[in-house]
């Protein structure tokens, strides 16, 4: 059982919230200029210090969609980290993890990102005040270094804020085609879209925190204006993916008009389906089992 078929709409709120990229404030930059920056070779040396350390505990065959360790393991990598730094940082004798601590003690905001990385990537980081620091930065090319430490504002990272920028997003960092979900419509106000991927799978997307929590925080809106004002808005889905989705979820055979499709974002809406926790993990378990 893979994490994403763990997923509840408890922790889809929680992690959504906590992924989050935070605003720098002023109180923020004073913090980093004072405490992080005078540090930053001994935080970088630690902070890669708990990255060998967790290595050491991941088998190094590891698979993940046909990629081996650690290609494609940014969010196993920063959340090992994350433990590992939670748990060393009370007693640490460290230079870098000292300021580190110092900085959180004064009000420092020390957190795990997750976001659109120079809309090339979905990416895993830790902001520290004004800071991104990547500890999976190798995750994508493997001949990186595996640590990367810039100003948030340099390092790029936004957050997902629509669905076309995750569908952007999504087409270049999964390899495949994304495809406007018209065919399962009691899906589409939380599902709005499907990736095909190069080897032929498909999913139905997007069971992914951040985005699916906007997207339910916002009564569906960001789900509504992928379908209908989307450049992918009249993509029609390969056959061979229709008719299975045909023949084993009932989908439609052929592609709901808007006004059609329109009536499903009403009903939700009319019937607050957003504030049924019954109802959307009812629909998040469907579509984690297609």
């Amino acid at each position: 059982m893979t994490e994403s078929q763990l997923l509840t709409l408890d922790q889809i709120t929680a992690r959504a919230e906590e992924e989050q990229v935070a605003s720098v404030n002023f109180k923020q930059v004073k913090l980093t200029k004072k405490f992080l920056l005078p540090r930053l070779r001994e935080i970088e040396a630690d902070m890669l210090a708990l990255r060998s350390a967790f290595d050491q505990t991941v088998d190094q065959q590891s698979d993940k969609y046909g990629k081996r360790y650690p290609e494609g393991f940014c969010q196993e990598i920063t959340l090992g980290v994350k433990q590992l730094l939670e748990n060393e940082l009370p007693g640490t004798k460290r230079p870098g993890l000292l300021a580190l601590r110092e900085f959180i003690t004064h009000g420092g905001l020390a957190k795990r990102i997750w976001g659109n990385l120079r809309n090339q990537y979905f990416q895993n980081a830790f902001q520290f005040g004004s800071l991104y620091v990547d500890v999976a930065n190798d995750t994508v090319k493997i001949t990186k270094p595996k640590i990367e430490v810039l100003p948030l504002a340099k390092a790029r990272m936004f957050p997902i804020s629509d669905y076309d920028g995750y569908a952007d997003i999504a087409e270049k960092y999964w390899k495949g085609k994304v495809y406007p979900n018209r065919i399962l419509p009691d899906l589409a106000v939380m599902f709005p879209l499907f990736l095909v991927k190069e080897g032929g799978q498909i999913e139905l997307h997007a069971n992914y925190q951040t985005i699916l929590y906007r997207n339910m925080q916002f009564d569906f809106a960001l789900a509504e204006k992928f379908l209908f004002k989307s450049r992918r808005k009249d993509l029609v889905l390969p056959k061979d993916h229709l008719d299975r989705l045909i023949a084993e979820h009932g989908a439609s055979s052929e592609t709901l008009a808007d006004e059609v499709l329109k009536q499903y974002f009403d009903s939700a809406r009319q019937s607050e389906l957003r504030f049924d926790t019954k109802r959307c993990q009812a629909l998040l378990d469907r579509v984690i089992a297609l």
